[in-house]
This record gives structure tokens, sequence and C-alpha cells, in this order.
């Protein structure tokens, strides 16, 4: 007896929703009333759904497809349909500076915003303080605030008249921003791990290359940071580092892409390296298994891709501030650039890119 889709019931078809991607959840939707309910049972349990493929977004959305982004709108380019989505949204902001658990992280001159682009979502954060001349440079998201309420974001700015990068938080509760002392002039990248906050800094004194932990309990007393490990020198002359820190299922992992001017050979070297907080040791990782890491200016994580065949294996996907878009493979040590279409306007052909994981994160 055969028997309409319309019809497959309701048990089976939560299944076969619970596998697809965000955007065919949304076509799926479209087909009756059946099928909405489904997807929106689908949508409120987030537990039950697959993985999703990374998406990559320009850090500045003044411009869309070569044009002046009139209606707010962000671009955003599926890496598994090879197509770009054109997303509206209500929030002022202009720059994205961190994208975490689903939510982007944007801000304009002033105000500060949790966005989640496929809900419509925002939530306010503490506006950037007006008396320190700051720039926003980066931030991330301890956890999505739709699963926690007790959530809280670490936020890098640039203080233009000191010259150097300044560490500030701000808890679900806060009006206002807590700055974070300490002598360093620069953090690479920052990621919350089992209730604290790490940052990779550069030190004035010798450039010194370290992860800092700073513990959250703690702050409102003595916000201090405590060395946990100094990253090994880089071996490469005439080259610029970066730096990425992400967790990896319990542990916390640094990244480094060292670049070069060179422009036969732009990207020299991925390094990876799993750190042991509690000894204050580094230790190499030469695979990840079925895992990939995503590593951006302003976003760095870690997927499983056991159920997502589309991604590589054991390979780092990055995009730098540069606009280069690679693939690392950690097996052969190979680069291979990722096809693209055109995110932005000619004047900035290769603009910087996030990487944002969608989710119905409300």
């Amino acid at each position: 007896m055969s028997t309409c889709w319309s019809e497959i019931s309701t048990d089976l078809l939560y299944l076969i929703l619970s596998k697809v991607s965000i955007p065919d959840l949304f076509r799926c939707a479209a087909v009756c009333s059946h099928w909405s309910a489904v997807v929106d049972m689908v949508s409120r349990r987030r537990g039950d759904q697959r993985p999703q493929i990374p998406w990559l977004v320009p850090e500045y959305h003044l411009l869309i497809n070569g044009r002046h982004n009139d209606q707010n709108t962000y671009n955003f380019f599926s890496l598994s349909e090879g197509r770009v989505y054109d997303i509206p949204s209500r929030a002022p902001g202009i720059l994205i500076v961190g994208s975490s658990h689903g939510w982007l992280i944007t801000t304009n001159e002033v105000s500060v915003q949790l966005l989640n682009p496929i809900t419509g979502v925002q939530i306010d954060l503490p506006s950037i303080p007006t008396d320190r001349n700051l720039e926003a440079i980066r931030a991330v998201l301890s956890c999505d605030p739709s699963r926690c309420g007790d959530y809280s974001v670490g936020f890098v700015f640039y203080c233009r008249s000191m010259e150097k990068e300044l560490l500030f938080l701000a808890s679900a509760a806060d009006d206002k921003w807590k700055m974070i002392p300490g002598n360093q002039y620069h953090y690479d990248d920052i990621a919350f791990h089992n209730g604290k906050l790490y940052a990779v800094s550069r030190f004035e004194e010798d450039d010194e290359v370290i992860v800092v932990a700073f513990d959250l309990i703690t702050l409102d007393s003595t916000p201090t940071g405590t060395p946990v490990v100094a990253l090994p020198f880089s071996i490469w002359d005439f080259t610029f580092d970066m730096h990425f820190v992400c967790t990896y299922f319990g542990d916390l992992l640094i990244a480094r892409a060292t670049i070069t001017n060179e422009l036969v050979d732009y990207n020299k070297k991925l390094e990876v390296w799993k750190v042991d907080t509690e000894k204050g040791a580094m230790v190499a990782m030469n695979n990840l298994g079925k895992h990939a890491l995503f590593l951006s200016t302003c976003s760095s994580f870690c997927l499983d891709t056991s159920s997502l065949p589309d991604l590589k294996s054991n390979s780092i996907y990055l995009s730098n501030e540069w606009g280069n878009n690679l693939v690392y493979s950690l097996e052969d040590e190979s680069f291979t650039s990722l096809s693209l279409p055109s995110l932005s306007s000619p004047k900035l052909e290769r603009p910087p890119l996030v990487w944002f994981t969608p989710s119905f994160a409300c």
C-alpha cells in the first residue's frame, strides 16, 4: 500500500528531518502543514539535530554583491551547497567581531549585540566604553544564551591612546564591561574552557607568545591572568604567525598559521598543539581523526565530521585576514583553495571572512 509523503508518520518524519540542513528544513516546512509542524518540533529540540556545516560571512556588511547594502543584509556562503544566502537583519551592527554557538557578535561605533541571523533573535550587550577611545577587535561567547542563562562574553578592544589591546568581560546580568588588567599588548585569540577564559597573548617585553588563563570565579576580586604555557618560536624567517585557540571535546587546542609575504607560497605551515592546562605542557597533534578545525580571525571551533561527509576530516579550514580561504590536510600537509563567489565589492576582492554555524538558537 503506497503512502503519500504528506501522510508519513510524525516519528519517522522527525527522524528524517533531524538529519537535514537548516536551509533544507525551511524548504521542508513549505511542503504542508504536517511537515511544517514537524520542522517546528525539530527546531525546538536542537539536541536531536545533526551538526550543521559552517557558513562563511564577511566581517563587514556595508556592501553586498558589490553594491551598497541598504537593506542591512548579511551575505552567507553555504559551504555544503556552494551558494550564497542573503539574510536581512534588524541588528544595527556593521562589523562582526565574533561567532560562537550559532550566534554572531556584532558592533557599530558604540552598540554591541548577539545576533542569530537564522531566527532573527537579538540580545543587546553593554555598550562599548566611550572614555577609552576603543576599537572592537574580536569577541567570544561562553555558551548558547538560549540554553544557559548564565553566559559570558569575552571581548578584545584596541585602545588607540595606549596603542595596545585590552581584554574585557561581561556576563548576562552586567550593564557594563569589566576590564581585565594585564601587561600583554596583543591577544591573538580568546576562548572559554572549563570555567576559565584562555587567551593567546604577546607580552610587551620580549614578544613571547604564551597561553594565559583567567579564572572567572575570582574576576570580581583579583582579576589576574595565570600563565599556562609558552609557545615554541617559529622556525621560519621573515614570516608572520597567527594563533588560534579552541576547545576540542574536553581539551584545549592551540593552532598556529605561519604566513609569509611570498606570493607563490603565502601559507607556510599550520601546526596544532593540545594544551595540558594542569601540567603547563603542550603536545603536538598530527592527526585530528574524524574532526576538523575551522579557524578565522573572529571564530575558532572544532567539528566532528562523522555525520558530515561533505567535510574533509583531519583537516583545518582556514580563513585569514588577508582573504585567503584554504583547507589544510594534516595527513599530507597540503593546502587546497576554497572556491568562493564574490561576497563583497570589487574594491574588497578578498574580504576577511568569519566562520558561522547556523542554528535555531533563540
